[in-house]
């Protein structure tokens, strides 16, 4: 009877966890609908002003980019480059922040392998728990949210700038880099998220189409670095901004599909161990009638 107890226990505890993953993956459906509209919504105006920072660019090469503007000269004299590594500061998402931080450890090691420092910036605490003890941060933040995404967004531009400006005389600045990376988990859908690492600072110019004709540079007003000077930032923040979108929206995907899979795991377990439990109490009402009738015999 005791092992009656033990497995009775056991059906008790899982169904108390079913009802704990059950309301996760609820709470994680109905804030869902709003960040995914915050994310799709957020495409259009970043690619767009993307291409308008793309196409200012166009033409400039790579001595003409640093004349233009700070941002976009190119260097290779820091032997350094930095990373902002975007995660969630929760988990019960599955793979979610697994994923983005093995993605953003596998370019540090292949960074560092070929020589250069690796600066990192973390945004959201798992990314800075797992890079913690091995790799030094340089600055932390916790992950953004819907409330206060462009706050956040701000904050992590200026750093990111820091990272590629030399800083200001009597200041004391970030490392400075030869190039800022950005790794995030983009939002394909609600059952994909795809760990992406995207070149943020210098700018790139267009590629050229297949047929090697360079882009035609479009007519502006007024000069191209004035238009720069004011474009580039505002286009830093919106891609930060976005990408913060796209992880908020992916992370509450992920939790719903995990909990939801939880659910079913735990529904499957206690079926099981209902079946068990019938099984032994069925054996133990037997072995008792054996008991009793073996007494009346004898």
């Amino acid at each position: 009877m005791a092992n009656l107890k033990e497995i009775r226990g056991r059906i008790g505890s899982v169904k108390n966890t079913r009802k704990i993953t059950s309301a996760m993956s609820r709470i994680a459906a109905a804030r869902l609908v709003k960040a995914q509209q915050a994310a799709l919504a957020a495409r259009p105006y970043g690619e767009r002003l993307e291409e308008v920072v793309r196409a200012l660019v166009t033409g400039a090469s790579e001595g003409e980019g640093g004349a233009l503007h700070p941002l976009l000269g190119h260097r290779t004299g820091n032997n350094r480059v930095g990373l902002i590594l975007l995660t969630a500061d929760r988990g019960l998402a599955g793979g979610f922040n697994a994923n983005v931080n093995r993605a953003g450890l596998t370019f540090i090691k292949r960074e560092q392998a070929e020589g250069r420092e690796v600066v990192v910036i973390t945004v959201g605490k798992k990314g800075r728990a797992f890079l913690g003890s091995a790799q030094k941060i340089e600055r932390s933040h916790e992950a953004p949210t819907l409330a206060n995404i462009v706050e956040r967004a701000k904050e992590v531009a200026a750093e990111v700038m820091a990272l590629f400006e030399p800083p200001a005389e009597g200041q004391v600045g970030l490392p400075q880099c030869d190039s800022v990376h950005l790794a995030y988990n983009y939002f394909k859908s609600v059952l994909t998220q795809e760990p992406r690492i995207v070149q943020v600072l210098p700018v790139k110019a267009p590629e050229p189409s297949a047929s090697g004709d360079q882009p035609v540079p479009p007519l502006f007003e007024p000069d191209r670095a004035s238009l720069l000077g004011h474009l580039l930032p505002i286009a830093i923040e919106a891609q930060l901004q976005q990408a913060m979108f796209n992880s908020i929206a992916g992370e509450i995907a992920a939790r719903r599909t995990a909990m939801e899979s939880a659910t079913d795991n735990a529904t499957q377990l206690i079926a099981e161990l209902t079946l068990h439990y019938n099984r032994e109490r069925q054996a133990a009402i037997t072995k008792e009638l054996m008991e009793i009738i073996g007494g009346a015999e004898a």
